[in-house]
């Protein structure tokens, strides 16, 4: 199977390996957005992870294309992922406080993650997308909370964890959707997207 090929406007190394599993072969460009300095005010999940996307796409598209960049002609692909729990949308962790809050809040209840898509290719109007899951945690310990506090791994992850690092470690977690989505890029949600959009 030939690769496909995609930029993805995106630091992250989950939504990385989740494109190079599903077979594209993939160029990272960030802009410099701070999703921090942004308020979504009253914004629902959909509308906020989206919009985001939009921001993080189209600045990434202007990058590419002052510079000449060769990999103009690819299609960009930007997501942003938010968690809402007890109706609230939640980001990620700013500190340990703020981490250790997000994971006793989430522990032993129900919270939805929303991923927003926003794919931008070359002589086709902008393309929009979200999909979300459910997602249950059970009971965790207070000693399972600061010991996963302290290693980190928190930092940079919606709603202050991870799914598939949290499974291997043993959390009770199950959830209803797409894992993919839950990790931040839904590839069925793209691949919809894209249809015939690729090269």
């Amino acid at each position: 199977m030939s690769k496909r090929h995609i930029v993805l406007a995106s630091r992250s190394p989950r939504r990385r390996e989740l494109l190079e599993s599903a077979g594209w072969e993939v160029e990272v460009r960030v802009a410099d957005i701070d999703d921090s300095d942004l308020d979504p005010h009253n914004a629902d999940a959909a509308s906020w992870t989206t919009a985001l996307a939009w921001l993080k796409a189209s600045a990434v598209r202007e990058m590419l294309t002052a510079n000449g960049d060769p990999v103009a002609v690819w299609p960009i692909v930007a997501g942003d992922t938010v968690c809402e729990h007890d109706g609230e949308l939640v980001g990620q962790p700013l500190d340990v406080g703020d981490a250790t809050t997000m994971v006793q809040a989430m522990a032993d209840a129900t919270h939805r993650v929303w991923t927003g898509l926003c794919v931008l290719v070359p002589g086709v109007p902008r393309l929009f997308g979200v999909d979300h899951a459910i997602v249950r945690v059970g009971a965790l310990s207070t000693s399972d909370i600061s010991e996963y506090i302290a290693t980190g791994a928190w930092r940079g992850k919606a709603g202050g964890y991870n799914l598939s690092e949290r499974l291997k470690a043993g959390w009770p977690i199950t959830f209803d959707g797409d894992d993919s989505t839950i990790m931040g890029m839904p590839l069925a949600l793209l691949d919809r997207l894209l249809g015939d959009h690729t090269c």
